[in-house]
């Protein structure tokens, strides 16, 4: 009867085990599967401050050009040159600051995702792992077990 009952222990303790690991390698793959969707929307809104920039450019030149013409200057003028040339260096340092920022937020976020996934593949095989280990801790177990019990005959029936 402790034999059957340690075997169930043991087939007990390793489904457990295997379940559990099962259980966290999915939460951390639904995790990483998340966060791959967050950088692809990071990616996204990269994009769009991108033409929110270009277009805050476009607005910005033509208002200077239509403040030059209104006074009738020239607008190959060098003082239109200079802040036409200022206008599109501070639009594109602008620009390329938002953009490495959206790009690190991303890069953070496709990394998160690729550890989540390598921790998933490790918690499902340290469920299987442990599962071996119940068992062979099972089966030493019935072993002792056993052999007590054979003793004790031994002992008794001498």
């Amino acid at each position: 009867m402790g034999t059957a009952a340690a075997i169930g222990a043991t087939a007990l303790s390793a489904t457990s085990s295997i379940m559990s690991g099962r259980a966290q390698a999915r939460q951390l793959g639904m995790e990483a599967a998340l966060n791959e969707r967050q950088a692809k929307d990071v990616d996204l809104q990269g994009k769009q401050m991108s033409e929110v920039r270009r277009e805050q450019l476009r607005a910005g030149l033509a208002s200077v050009q239509a403040l030059f013409a209104q006074q009738n200057r020239n607008l190959d003028s060098p003082t239109a040159v200079a802040i036409e040339r200022e206008l599109r260096k501070q639009s594109v340092r602008d620009e390329g600051a938002e953009r490495l920022g959206f790009m690190n937020q991303a890069y953070a976020l496709r990394t998160s995702a690729y550890s989540k996934r390598r921790a998933a593949s490790t918690a499902n095989t340290l469920g299987y792992i442990n599962a071996a280990g119940s068992i062979m801790q099972g089966y030493s177990d019935i072993q002792a077990s056993m052999a007590s019990g054979a003793a004790k005959a031994g002992a008794g029936g001498g």
